[in-house]
């Protein structure tokens, strides 16, 4: 069975046609959260489908268009819906304000610890600090969502016990192969962003892309694809 950890069923790109897209993958997805709105509406799809899985979480980029009391509020509420994860949350050098946005990645890790589920992390620009601060929480369960940060960071997060998920990019990014080649495959979980980052330019990325990883990963670690298949599962299996 494939599993795509990182994708966001919710988004315009999927309004038309989501139940096909779901109907027609039958691995598990889990669907991220990014804003208000979205989470609830990311609660309502996994309700629709027991292969759709709830990740509620504030993306950096709404944490810093976000009141405190506003923040406080979706905290709460995505606690008491109980999410299989805490995403998609982290760290964004893009966006100002990193220490607003330092403090409620803070709060989004203590409620993983005490919820005990996995918290899925957004690193873009800011993939040190992100480490540092996964570290300075003592985040139990972590997958790090499209790690774009350099090996020796990949080396670190990966014994802290960190996880990877590996985007479909992986065909033609050389950073994805090196981490992939790099991690054991005991830490990898297979993701696409959908619809983001798609493999071929233009079209839009679906949960089935991640047969094209699984693929990639096979290559790179001398092993069957569904040996790697079955690895992923057990991984997801062991964390969420």
């Amino acid at each position: 069975m494939l599993v795509d950890v990182h994708a966001h069923l919710t988004y315009e790109k999927f309004d038309e046609d989501v139940d096909e897209v779901i109907n027609k993958f039958k691995g598990i997805i889990i669907t991220n959260g990014t804003f208000v709105e979205d989470n609830r509406k990311v609660l309502k799809l996994s309700k629709k489908y027991s292969n759709v899985k709830p990740a509620l979480g504030i993306y950096p980029g709404h944490i810093i268009e976000m009141s405190d009391d506003e923040l406080k509020k979706e905290l709460k509420f995505i606690e008491e819906n109980k999410p299989i994860a805490i995403g998609e949350v982290g760290l964004d050098g893009t966006y100002e304000n990193m220490d607003k946005q330092i403090i409620w990645f803070k709060e989004f890790i203590k409620l993983s610890n005490k919820l005990e589920i996995p918290i899925i992390v957004h690193t873009r620009k800011a993939e040190a600090k992100v480490i540092d601060v996964l570290e300075e929480m003592k985040a139990k369960k972590v997958v790090l969502h499209c790690f774009s940060g350099n090996m020796k960071l990949v080396v670190r997060a990966e014994k802290l016990g960190y996880n990877f998920s590996v985007p479909v990019i992986i065909t033609y990014l050389e950073h994805f192969k090196e981490l992939v080649k790099k991690v054991s495959i005991t830490k990898l979980l297979t993701e696409t962003d959908a619809p983001f980052l798609s493999n071929i330019k233009g079209e839009r990325n679906e949960p089935k892309n991640v047969a094209i990883t699984i693929k990639e990963i096979a290559k790179l670690k001398n092993m069957v694809e569904i040996e790697v298949e079955n690895s992923i599962l057990m991984n997801y299996k062991r964390l969420f």
